[in-house]
Order: C-alpha cells, then sequence, then structure tokens
C-alpha cells in the first residue's frame, strides 16, 4: 500500500476517478499535445479535474448535492420505507386482445366503467382520483349502500344484504331494500359522517329490542332478518380485549400515534421469521402501551396475535369482508388465562375493593361495571358464595394467590389483603367468562 486518505465527507465518483487517475493526471497537465490529440480517458480526466478542481461554481453545487444525499441516507437509515404508487404522465390506455394474446391487439380502450352504472362524472379526470370522484357521487348507486350494510352487519350481526361481500346478481337480496336506501341518502347527505350512521343504528328501536327469542318469534323469524328482536352474536376479538380493559380501568383512550406490541407468549415470531427481518423477534411494549385499544395493536400477518386469532380475527393476509364467529374452548382458556384479562380481572377486583367495605356491595358494583345492569338477588348469592370458597382454597394455598395477583406489568399493591384482593379476582375472571359479557 502506498497511499491511505480518509474523507470526512461524501466522495463523488469523478473525484474517485480522479484519486484514481492521479499519476496519469499529472502527467497530462505538463503535456502540450494539443486536444485533439489526447485520448477518451485522458478528456474525461482533465474535464473532471477542471470542475472538482478548478471550478468554483460546480464545486459549491457538488457540495450542496452532497450534503442532500448524506441527509437522505440518514433519513432512510433511521426510517422504515415503503413502495408508493403515482400516476402515469401519460394516459392510461389497453387494448383488447384476441383470445388474450398480448401479440394480437384489436381495438384500442381508454379508462372507464362498466356500461350498466352510471358514466365518469364529465369533468373528472380518467385516473384514480376521477374512480374516487366516480365512487363518492351522490347518484353512485353502490359505494354509500355497500358501506352502510357493513356498518349494519358489525352492529347486527348479519347485513340488511346478508353477502356483504357479494351486491352483485349472485348476492342475496336485501332484507329490507327500502331502508337500506334511505340509510344510504342519509350517510351521503349527513357528508359521509361515520359516527352520525352508527349513532343512528344503535339508537334505534330495532337495536334496542331485547335478545330473547319467544316461541312464536323464533318460528316466524329463526335467523332474525326481518329484527323481531335485538341482536346477539359474540364480540369481535378486538372489541372483547377493549371491553375486558375498559371495565376494569386499564384501557388507555388516547387517540393516534404509533403500534404497540401488548402481551404474547414469548418466540412465536421466531417460528415464522425471515433472517434479516426487523421483526425477527418480539419486544413487548411497556406501560400504557400494553393497555391501548387493540385498533394499535401492532400486526405480524404471518403471526397474529393468538389471543385476537382465537376469536376468529383474520390475518389480514387476504381482505376479509365477513369474519366466522365460532365459539370453541379454547376461547373461554383465553378469557381465563391470557395475561391481558387475567390482569383485567386483577385490576378490576382492585377497584372494587376500594370502592365497597363489604361483599355484597362489591358483588353489586362489580355486576354493575361488568354487565351494566343490576344484578338480581340470585345472582348476588351465587357472586358472594364463589367469593367465599375462592377465599377458603386461596388460605390453604397462599402463594398461589401471589402468584395471581403479580400476572401483568400493574405492581403488586402491598396495602391490599392478597387472600381477599385475589378472591374477588376470580371473581371478577368469571364475570368476564359469562356469556352476556363475550356476547352482544
Amino acid at each position: 500500500m502506498s497511499d491511505l486518505r480518509i474523507f470526512r465527507r461524501w466522495i463523488s465518483d469523478a473525484e474517485v476517478q480522479l484519486l484514481a487517475g492521479e499519476v496519469q493526471l499529472r502527467g497530462l497537465l505538463v503535456d502540450d499535445r494539443a486536444w485533439s490529440d489526447l485520448g477518451d480517458y485522458d478528456k474525461d480526466l482533465l474535464t473532471n479535474y477542471h470542475r472538482e478542481v478548478l471550478d468554483e461554481d460546480y464545486r459549491a453545487v457538488s457540495n450542496e448535492y452532497a450534503d442532500t444525499t448524506q441527509r437522505r441516507d440518514f433519513i432512510y437509515a433511521r426510517s422504515t420505507t415503503t413502495l408508493v404508487m403515482e400516476e402515469r404522465p401519460q394516459t392510461p390506455r389497453a387494448w383488447v386482445l384476441e383470445r388474450g394474446d398480448y401479440a394480437k391487439r384489436l381495438e384500442q380502450v381508454a379508462a372507464g366503467v362498466p356500461g350498466v352504472l352510471p358514466p365518469l362524472p364529465d369533468e373528472a379526470p380518467r385516473n384514480r382520483l376521477g374512480l374516487a370522484q366516480w365512487l363518492t357521487a351522490a347518484d353512485h348507486p353502490l359505494l354509500a349502500r355497500v358501506t352502510v350494510n357493513r356498518f349494519w352487519q358489525s352492529i347486527f350481526g348479519t347485513g340488511l344484504v346478508k353477502t356483504a361481500e357479494d351486491f352483485g346478481v349472485m348476492g342475496e337480496r336485501p332484507s329490507h331494500p327500502e331502508l337500506l336506501d334511505w340509510l344510504a341518502v342519509e350517510f351521503i347527505e349527513s357528508g359521509w359522517n361515520v359516527r352520525h350512521i352508527i349513532t343512528l343504528m344503535v339508537t334505534s328501536a330495532a337495536y334496542g329490542q331485547g335478545s330473547q327469542v319467544t316461541p312464536e318469534k323464533l318460528a316466524a323469524d329463526p335467523d332474525n332478518r326481518f329484527l323481531s328482536r335485538g341482536p346477539r352474536h359474540r364480540l369481535d376479538a378486538e372489541l372483547l380485549r377493549d371491553q375486558s380493559l375498559a371495565v376494569s380501568g386499564l384501557l388507555e383512550r388516547r387517540i393516534g400515534g404509533r403500534s404497540v406490541k401488548p402481551y404474547q407468549p414469548a418466540g412465536l415470531w421466531n417460528v415464522v421469521a425471515i433472517v434479516g427481518s426487523n421483526t425477527r423477534s418480539f419486544k413487548r411494549d411497556s406501560g400504557n402501551s400494553l393497555y391501548r385499544r387493540s385498533l394499535y395493536t401492532f400486526w405480524k400477518r404471518t403471526s397474529p396475535p393468538p389471543s385476537m386469532a382465537a376469536f376468529n380475527a383474520p390475518t389480514r393476509e387476504q381482505c376479509t369482508v365477513r369474519r366466522e364467529r365460532t365459539n370453541t374452548p379454547l376461547q373461554a382458556l383465553v378469557l381465563l388465562n391470557d395475561t391481558q384479562f387475567v390482569e383485567a380481572a386483577n385490576f378490576l377486583a382492585k377497584r372494587a375493593l376500594h370502592i365497597a367495605s363489604d361483599d355484597q356491595q362489591r358483588a353489586e358494583w362489580m355486576f354493575w361495571t361488568a354487565l351494566r345492569r343490576p344484578a338480581e338477588p340470585w345472582e348476588l348469592q351465587e357472586i358472594t358464595a364463589a367469593a367465599n370458597t375462592f377465599r377458603t382454597h386461596f388460605r390453604t394455598v397462599p402463594d398461589s394467590a401471589q402468584r395471581l395477583l403479580r400476572t401483568g406489568e400493574k405492581p403488586f399493591d402491598e396495602q391490599l389483603d392478597a387472600i381477599q384482593w385475589a378472591s374477588w379476582s376470580m371473581v371478577a375472571n368469571t364475570l368476564l367468562n359469562r356469556d352476556d359479557f363475550v356476547n352482544k
């Protein structure tokens, strides 16, 4: 090695070429040959020397470019990048192909919509913006209807059109076509206000009905397609977790922010991780991030959160318009043993011990908090009897009470009686497993 040079800045390709040809450049600078007699390499070398060393304006621009490149590389290094799309500058076009053969083009076609639907607005551009304007036009027959039908499905369990994924001729006809049309018009006239439409649905007489099934209603409307009673179905995975955190007082209600990683069994990501992936290992969050709404849960499609997958949450590897709703023993095991739900029960019991002074008052407050209705006398009797049974057990095995109460990240409260706390925590866990808590 004859030479070593260290630079504290970005080096351009032209400067690298000058460094590599330094010996030859020294000879060219004292050479008296005419420019036309020089070879292409020699001309490039002299041109680069003039720009990089002698031309002050070029050097200033080159240094500014180097600084910009350095800042860009820093942003790339600290951030996750993703691909985006933009419209082509030229007008999109396509051809009808003879029997699908790309080499046999027939007539050319421009961007448009099927003839059975309303045409694109005259002033709309023939691109994705024009498509969005067409979809949200007041006279468009589909978007508003499809959207309010999915809202109805999420609240009532089944859409006014049961085949929410198919509004075509192969789909089922709406059970209440006039209601569907009215809701669609109301949605548009409200300025596409989602909150307004959902409030309208949940404050309606149809939603406010009781869910009890009489023999007469079952015979006339077995699937409740004609809304003879209130909806009854198991909550979706995200809603069930959020509801448990909400009634316990743990739910972090802050809106916005980054994705979070709540409790999950360790090592699940390692099985499906790709070498070099930035999600190869799972690192659980801490603090209030553990109790944020499920909307903010970080989702790895190849390994979704198991507590949500147990309740039919889709993997998000493909679009799922209608979720399945199953009832399995695994779901009960999740509600009984998953860290998030056990910690929620612990915190609900802790609140009950601070608020009420005797078993009767605790049972009444906890029942109302979890289920939002007064408890019947026989229900209060069962709750207090269960608390007594759990107290007897934990007095026999006090270590199990400590293990139960130290589940999760929330600190252990030394001022509370561990036996009493653990007993009411098990009562809370039982309430959070009831059908009328898990089901709407």
